[in-house]
Order: C-alpha cells, then sequence, then structure tokens
C-alpha cells in the first residue's frame, strides 16, 4: 500500500475532467497533474484519502506518442492550459468522452454524443484576455527578475500573480497591449513615477491599479481596453492619453471603478476616455456590439459553430422561444429567424441594453429583451404567472445557457412547470449540465442528442449542446413552494 512521500512508477492510463492525468496502483486510483495518457513517469505521493491519491510528476520515463512539447514557458504554473502538452485530436477525444462520462455518472443518462466540433485554430483564438496588477510576483523560477506583475494568479494562491509575458492563446496585439502597460508599471519607469500610478493591495486597500481587459474583434480589427481601479484619478485620464498616443490601433479606451474589497473585474463604468465605448463583432451574418462590461463567447471563431449547434437542436421553426441567460441578446438573435419571437431575459442592465441595440442594429423586430433576475420568476406556485406578469406569453422552445454553476436548483426543479416542448441548453460545464439534465428529465423530458463544441483549446474546458423533448402525455410533477 503506498504512503505520502512514496516514490511510484506509473502507467497513466487517461485523465479526468479537470485535466488531471490518471494512474492506477494495484488498483488504487492515483491523479498525477501533467501526465499523459501513455507515459510511463515517476512521481512522489503527496496527499493520500481512502479512495485516491494524488502525486507530483518528477520524471517522464517514457513519453506517450500522444505528448508534445508545450509552446508556453509558463505551463505547468500557470493553471490555464493544462493540457498544452497533449496532441490536440487527443484533446477532442477526451473531451467527447467527459461529456459522455458525465451524463452517465451524474445523470444516469445514456445519451447520443454527436462528434466533437473542433477548432481550426487552437492558439491565438481568444478575444479577450484578463489580467491582475500585483506588487507580489509569483516568481517561476529561481533568479526570477519579476518585480511587479501583470498576469493571472498562481493556482491556489490568490494572493500572488504570475507576470505572463506573452500568452499564446491571444493574439500579437493584445501581448502588445499587455506589455505596454507592464513597461508602465514598471519600479522606476518614466510613466509610473510622472503619473503617480501606484498598484492595488488587498489588505490595506489602498493602489489605484486593480485590472485589466483587453477584447479584440476579429471581425473588424478593433480593440478595447477596460482598465478597473479602485478610485477615479486623474492619472487615469494621462494613462489614456499616453496609450493612446503610443499604441493608435486601440480602438477604445474605458476606466471602470470598484472601490470595495471584491477581487473581481467588474465595478461601474465610469468613463470612456476615447473611442466608442464598444467593439463590434459580427457571427454569421449578424453584428454585435460589445461594451465593457458585456458577455461575449471568448473564441469568436468557434462561436458560430456553438451557435450552429444551437440552431441544429432548435430545428423546426417555433413559435414562441424564450432565451435564458439571454446576456447580449447574441444567441436570441442568431434564433431569431427561427421563431415567431424570441424573449431574453438578464440580470445585467448593460448586457440588456445592448441586447437591444443589437437587435436594432441587426434589423431584428421579433426580439424583447427584460432586465430581471430568474430567480424571481422562478419562485413561488405559478413561474408561469410571473412570466406573464411581464407580458411574455408561454414559450415553445427553452434555450438555456447559464455560468458554469449551472441552474439554480429552484429554475431546475420548476422549468418544466412552462410547458416547453423542447429545450436546448448549451452548457460550458459537463458536470452542471448533467445534473440539472438529471432533475430536468425527471419532470417528463428525454434527452435526444448532445453536440459538444470546443471553444477552449490547451484546456479541458468544453461547451456541450444539449436538446432535450417533452415526452407526450407526461404532465409531469409539480414542485410548489
Amino acid at each position: 500500500m503506498i504512503s505520502v512521500d512514496d516514490i511510484v512508477e506509473l502507467q497513466i492510463d487517461t485523465v479526468a475532467f479537470e485535466g488531471k492525468a490518471i494512474a492506477r496502483l494495484d488498483g488504487f486510483v492515483v491523479f498525477v497533474a501533467g501526465g499523459v495518457p501513455g507515459d510511463v513517469v515517476r512521481a512522489k505521493i503527496f496527499k493520500k484519502k481512502k479512495d485516491y491519491a494524488e502525486a507530483k510528476l518528477l520524471e517522464v520515463v517514457t513519453p506517450s506518442p500522444s505528448r508534445v512539447a508545450a509552446r508556453c514557458e509558463y505551463f505547468g504554473v500557470c493553471g490555464g492550459c493544462r493540457w498544452q502538452h497533449l496532441n490536440y485530436l487527443e484533446q477532442l477525444r477526451f473531451k467527447r468522452q467527459h461529456v459522455a462520462d458525465a451524463m452517465e455518472r451524474t445523470a444516469g443518462l445514456s445519451v447520443k454524443v454527436e462528434d466533437i466540433v473542433g477548432a481550426q485554430e487552437a492558439y491565438e483564438y481568444r478575444n479577450k484576455i484578463e489580467v491582475t496588477f500585483s506588487e507580489r510576483p509569483y516568481w517561476i523560477k529561481e533568479g526570477d527578475p519579476a518585480t511587479v506583475a501583470l498576469g493571472f494568479h498562481a493556482p491556489g494562491r490568490f494572493d500572488k500573480t504570475i507576470d505572463i509575458g506573452h500568452c499564446h492563446l491571444a493574439d500579437g496585439r493584445i501581448n502588445e497591449i499587455l506589455n505596454w502597460f507592464r513597461n508602465a508599471i514598471e519600479p522606476g519607469s518614466r510613466l509610473r513615477d510622472e503619473l503617480g500610478l501606484t498598484i492595488y493591495e488587498s489588505k490595506p486597500h489602498v493602489g489605484l491599479l486593480r485590472f485589466l481587459t483587453v477584447r479584440k474583434s476579429f471581425h473588424s480589427g478593433e480593440y478595447m481596453v477596460n482598465l478597473v481601479v479602485l478610485n477615479e484619478s486623474d492619472a487615469v485620464d494621462r494613462l489614456a492619453e499616453r496609450l493612446h498616443n503610443d499604441l493608435p490601433f486601440v480602438s477604445t479606451f474605458a476606466s471602470i471603478v470598484n472601490s470595495t474589497r471584491a477581487q473581481v473585474s467588474t465595478g461601474e463604468v465610469r468613463k470612456i476616455h476615447f473611442g466608442t465605448g464598444y467593439i463590434t463583432e459580427r457571427l454569421g451574418k449578424y453584428e454585435f456590439r460589445i461594451s465593457p462590461l458585456s458577455f461575449f463567447q471568448t473564441n469568436t471563431m468557434q462561436a458560430e459553430k456553438l451557435y450552429d449547434a444551437a440552431v441544429a437542436g432548435v430545428g423546426e421553426k417555433q413559435g414562441i422561444i424564450y432565451d435564458l441567460y439571454s446576456g447580449t441578446g447574441s444567441i436570441s438573435i442568431y434564433l431569431s429567424e427561427l421563431a415567431d419571437h424570441v424573449y431574453g431575459f438578464e440580470l445585467i442592465d448593460s448586457a440588456v441594453s445592448d441586447a437591444a441595440e443589437n437587435a436594432k442594429r441587426n434589423g431584428i423586430t421579433n426580439t424583447s429583451f427584460f432586465r430581471t433576475d430568474l430567480l424571481e420568476l422562478f419562485k413561488g406556485r405559478d413561474p408561469v404567472g410571473n412570466f406573464a406578469s411581464l407580458n411574455v406569453p408561454k414559450p415553445d422552445l427553452i434555450l438555456l445557457d447559464p455560468p458554469r454553476s449551472g441552474l439554480h436548483p429552484k429554475i431546475a426543479s420548476n422549468l418544466h412547470l412552462l410547458g416547453a416542448r423542447k429545450i436546448v441548453y448549451v452548457s460550458c460545464n459537463p458536470m452542471t449540465q448533467a445534473r440539472d439534465v438529471k432533475e430536468i428529465v425527471s419532470h417528463g423530458y428525454v434527452p435526444v442528442n448532445s453536440r459538444p463544441v470546443d471553444m477552449f483549446p490547451q484546456t479541458y474546458h468544453i461547451e456541450n449542446v444539449m436538446t432535450l423533448v417533452k415526452v407526450q402525455g407526461t404532465p409531469g410533477s409539480v414542485n410548489l413552494g
């Protein structure tokens, strides 16, 4: 029996959903970060539980045929691209299997999982990069010269930030913008001294610069910079002016104030320093406005394929479609030709405004968007009446695209009360999707197919579009309360 600190030789068999490789030693499961199925490795046990152990990879004794050289110098330290060392075709195979496994093991369902839709570009595909300013860099090697950082939090270390010189998931110009800001905050830099720039520190709750988000439109070539600061400051005006002069390809710059202690890159948009305050992107024949706080799919090229999978799930033309978690209205607009009317429901004000503007921009007249808390609509004894109070008719089809956490239990258990004949569920987390689908199925629906779409090459994340239909003559049990 193995113990902590044992050094063992392992054959890697497969990978778990969150990217860790799995080996078995005398039938005992051992998770090994950094392993590739087919590897023979030496690893040191650092955690032992009743049913499994975790080990640190020390040496690849015999590399797997599926192992490839990681492109990024931060691989293995930054937690973003955990599968850069795994051949892309193998990444796709395991992602599809993860969807099937989640449905079988979590939902207890045997669901037809279609072939996965792979990405044409496995690098430089992200249209958005979000980084943190920090005076506490996480050194990735001995002698690391970083004295400040602009990058991603080290895994499990929210007090430390890895200084990222180049992210291979973003294009050259996004990296150029990030490096411009990095040079601006270097101790002793002319711009930092001239403007009196300070970096936020959480414990004393002081310092101006908190987060930086850069977004790119693949269609128009526009770039948007959003700077999250602790408070309003003239220094931001002057910083924006210098950026505009040095990098004229940046289309627009907005500052966002987050004066709370919450470590989130959101807040209140206080000023558009130059440009329109938004960029435009195209999916299919539709054009979308993206504002500083708007949600938009981070892989533009794959988003169209994801929405095409949703269109396939909708199938024939519907009467009324509900788009729950409608965001900036991108899916609502994309599906508008397949409905008499699409009603979108979203909590964030700016997203609702963007959705209405996007519909107008595209000449779409059969969409309506509501700023509302979905949980409130599903509370109580009469969700149908709650929606009717908004002068919204009952749906023929419901489109779901929730955050990674999935549906609130109250929504999942009461969704059937709306009586939709079909549900199309778009998810970025097969585990929470499987949990929700299990609940939905218990109320008279049956899954008919599942289509994975890879939006996030080099990571273990996968989007999945699942279509469920209501069983004829099955009213489903009612969950009141």
